[in-house]
């Protein structure tokens, strides 16, 4: 393209960053990229504005795509999925006892400006206590391979060639770009067919008493 190496990696991470986007828009694995992580429940009591944990908002991880699941543990034992809640939802303050129409027994959270809200708090610290589960953003390529299909890995050289026409279009002529963007299309379409129908089936989870009919 510009020819600088720099420049060139620079731009692979950027097309690897909307192929992992375009994954996660057309997959049937709802797990795909997905990553589990930990952090302490901490005590609220003593905390100030700012503080990791304050009002019940803990940060997401700095690779946090988008979260899928959080369990809490109020004990250190027990664990309990919590059910996600939106701001208008709640009829009770945000701010002012806040635990109001919340407990430990059936735990809540929402996602906002790329925290979770823990409802409700906890005045007693449990290490470990919240486990979330979320997409994850790509680690940026140096040397090393993209975390997606092997088989798949030529769409980013397709992806970056398509950059080089786009800032180069008086070097190619009409019939190579034809046959390129065909071979382009077929690829892409591959890739998303792959992705559509690797998990593709119905998931339903039974209960107890179903699985004993």
């Amino acid at each position: 393209m510009d020819g600088s190496a720099t420049n060139v990696l620079a731009d692979l991470n950027t097309a690897y960053g909307h192929r992992t986007l375009q994954i996660l828009k057309v997959r049937q694995d709802l797990n795909h990229a997905i990553q589990e992580a930990y952090t302490d429940l901490v005590s609220t009591t003593g905390l100030v504005a700012g503080d990791n944990g304050y009002n019940g908002e803990y940060a997401f991880a700095s690779d946090t795509l988008r979260p899928i699941r959080a369990e809490i543990s109020y004990d250190g034992l027990t664990w309990k999925p919590a059910e996600v809640y939106d701001l208008n939802e709640n009829p009770n303050s945000e701010f002012d006892d806040v635990n109001d129409g919340f407990d430990t027994s059936r735990p809540f959270v929402r996602f906002e400006r790329d925290s979770y809200f823990i409802r409700p708090t906890s005045t007693t610290a449990v290490t470990s206590g919240i486990h979330i589960w979320y997409e994850k953003r790509q680690t940026d390529l140096t040397t090393d391979s993209p975390a997606f299909e092997a088989n798949l890995h030529d769409t980013l050289a397709y992806d970056l060639a398509e950059l080089e026409v786009m800032m180069h279009p008086d070097r190619y002529d009409k019939k190579w770009k034809d046959a390129f963007y065909k071979k382009k299309e077929e690829l892409e379409n591959m890739f998303n067919d792959f992705f559509k129908n690797r998990f593709k089936r119905n998931f339903r989870l039974k209960s107890k008493s179903e699985n004993y009919k």
